[in-house]
């Protein structure tokens, strides 16, 4: 009994020595346009031959942005890494970094008010690239692909799913808001959402404006956790919350039944 015990401790102490700079080797890519994007990327470290993996996009916040390719993986990631490891999932994370001057978003949806700009940022645009990139490089499952992000890498979820609602199989969006206006093509698109009452950095209500804009337009699978008397930090109880992730990678991207099944639409 007592071997047994020590034998899990000591591969939990293993586990735990792993931290996101071990787990992420450092990956750079650049379009045609000579666009650059420096990003850290994880998988799984004995992929089955054949097997396709689900991609999770990680959008790091604003104090994370940069050219160092390290900063973006310490706030948010390393929770979110180790519940994947807790429950024993496989998949592919994706970690990029966008530089300062060039965020996910042009303004952030602070507002009622607030509405999607005509065309992405610059670090959006190459950001979707590089979804495309790693999909047709790596043995991801095209129809397994979820977006999250903390802070502004939430309004950076937010505006990816409302310009490419078609491309993501979920989204998490935590402490951020996105445009109430247009929500209607999130109608078949699983979302979580998370914020803490208690935020004096980016406003509760940008989440619950979203969530009451989502539900008026009939979108059906909206889940949504607000911590009363968390601040702005509410990603860690995020990221460690086990039922979510599990949640997140049982989801499939949606796809039109035929028009025989009006029903399902």
């Amino acid at each position: 009994m007592k071997l047994s015990v020590l034998f899990i401790l000591c591969a939990l102490s293993a586990l735990a020595q792993f931290s996101p700079d071990e787990q992420m080797r450092f990956c750079s890519y650049t379009n045609e346009v000579g666009e650059f994007f420096q990003w850290r990327m994880s998988s799984p470290r004995y992929p089955v031959a054949g097997r396709k993996y689900p991609l999770i996009v990680f959008l790091h916040g604003s104090g994370e942005c940069g050219t160092d390719n390290k900063r973006h993986i310490r706030l948010g990631l390393p929770r979110l890494l180790h519940t994947l490891r807790l429950l024993n999932h496989e998949a592919i994370v994706l970690a990029p970094q966008c530089q300062r001057g060039n965020w996910w978003v042009k303004r952030l949806a602070m507002s009622a008010d607030y509405r999607v700009d005509g065309s992405p940022t610059v670090a959006m645009e190459v950001l979707i690239e590089l979804i495309e990139h790693v999909t047709a490089e790596y043995p991801v499952d095209s129809d397994r692909v979820y977006i999250t992000g903390l802070s502004l890498g939430g309004f950076g979820t937010w505006d990816a799913v409302q310009r490419y609602p078609k491309r993501f199989a979920a989204a998490v969006p935590i402490c951020a808001g996105g445009d109430i206006r247009a929500v209607k093509c999130l109608k078949n698109l699983p979302v979580w959402i998370f914020h803490g009452d208690k935020d004096t950095n980016v406003s509760v209500e940008c989440s619950r404006r979203m969530v009451a804009a989502m539900r008026a337009a009939g979108c059906r699978k909206l889940r949504y956790t607000e911590y009363p008397g968390v601040a702005h930090n509410c990603w860690d109880r995020a990221y460690s919350d086990k039922e979510m992730v599990t949640w997140l990678l049982q989801q499939t991207r949606y796809k039109k039944p035929p028009f025989w099944k009006f029903w399902a639409r």
